[in-house]
């Protein structure tokens, strides 16, 4: 009888350990509110935009930032080359880029002072950058195995090309690769890729217009590098010190239930390591909102780490006050409890790694 309440108490334990891995799983994002689909317009008022990033560097999870140097261009047809002259539109006002940070130390210059004009009538004008830009949607819910979108959001800038006026669309046009420089990559990243996208940034303020519809609406061109974290060198680590510390505790059971006071130090003193390599890891990472997988990790080895105390704590007692007759049959029993400890925890920590990066 006793055994079989032990096996319901191991199986009650391990549903919990379920229902925390599952309930610690976080939530996607909820996708950015103000971007909208481009609506489709004549080529009339369509500007073509490419980039190419050749640097990218000083990546700071902490701040969300990155900066990079590169090359963009934009080409335009006749009608909207006569707008800019009509309206007297400088070319460095033609369009801005958004999320870039610490604009005094940013540059922005026009390769000419006149824009080119090519075969078929449209005109080229490329601009050379060099500035730190803001990623404001970095999601580190999966680290240590994270992947990053590095974007820089070009806009148009003109209030005379919102979509409040005749709207002007950014239309993004790269060759496969011409994203791309040879400097971009970053310790402890591998490049996953480049893209490119067009929206409409609707602002929630019109700039002071007004009975204008849609007067804060701005076409925005994204171009974004795709970079995730290499494996091997996140779990050797962050994963293989959290592994090791898990392993001791798993181990600890297996130690004589007379040995209180071995039993009951290897617990407290696992906790506290715990402690300090959780906040190693966070140390370049921004207070978030939410768990890391591997702060799932990590909350999953105080539960274990402090379940082990208790039972030991139990166990010490009982066999403290058990007469000496009784201390084998009392041996006997901590150990069951122990092994179907140790199962529970086995089953709990396949249960998170399997489950722990699903909502991620």
């Amino acid at each position: 009888m006793k055994l079989k309440r032990s096996w319901v108490a191991g199986f009650i334990g391990l549903v919990v350990v379920a229902l925390f891995s599952i309930t610690t799983l976080g939530r996607p994002d909820a996708t950015n509110p103000q971007l909208k689909p481009p609506p489709t317009v004549p080529a009339a008022r369509q500007i073509e935009v490419g980039m190419h990033i050749k640097n990218i560097y000083n990546l700071s999870l902490k701040d969300k930032t990155f900066s990079a140097d590169g090359w963009f261009w934009l080409k335009w047809p006749e009608s909207i080359q006569q707008r800019i002259e009509s309206d007297q539109i400088p070319i460095t006002e033609l369009v801005e880029l958004v999320n870039q940070v610490e604009g005094y130390d940013a540059q922005l210059e026009p390769d000419s002072n006149e824009p080119q004009r090519l075969e078929g009538g449209r005109y080229l004008q490329t601009f050379r950058f060099s500035s730190k830009f803001y990623d404001a949607h970095q999601n580190l819910r999966q680290f240590p195995f994270e992947s990053l979108e590095l974007p820089i959001n070009v806009e148009v800038r003109p209030s005379q090309f919102s979509m409040g006026a005749e709207g002007v669309v950014l239309v993004p046009k790269l060759r496969p690769g011409e994203l791309q420089g040879d400097s971009i990559a970053l310790n402890g990243y591998s490049v996953a890729g480049a893209t490119s996208t067009s929206a409409i940034h609707a602002y929630t303020t019109a700039f002071g217009e007004e009975g204008v519809a849609n007067a804060g609406d701005y076409s925005m061109a994204t171009f974004e590098i795709s970079y995730r974290t290499n494996g091997w060198a996140a779990f050797y680590r962050f994963i293989l010190p959290w592994l090791a510390v898990l392993v001791i505790l798993l181990l600890t059971p297996n130690l004589e239930g007379d040995l209180n006071d071995l039993r009951l130090a290897i617990p407290s003193t696992a906790l506290l390591t715990l402690v300090f390599l959780q906040q190693g890891a966070h140390a370049d990472l921004p207070a978030l909102d939410y768990l890391t997988f591997l702060d799932k990790l990590y909350l999953f080895g105080y539960v274990v780490a402090t379940v082990e105390f208790w039972l030991f704590v139990w166990g010490s007692n009982l066999i403290s006050r058990a007469p000496h007759a009784e201390h084998t049959q009392v041996m006997e029993r901590i150990n069951r409890v122990d092994l179907i400890y140790q199962i529970t925890t086995i089953a709990g920590c396949f249960t998170l790694l399997l489950l722990g990066r699903g909502g991620a």
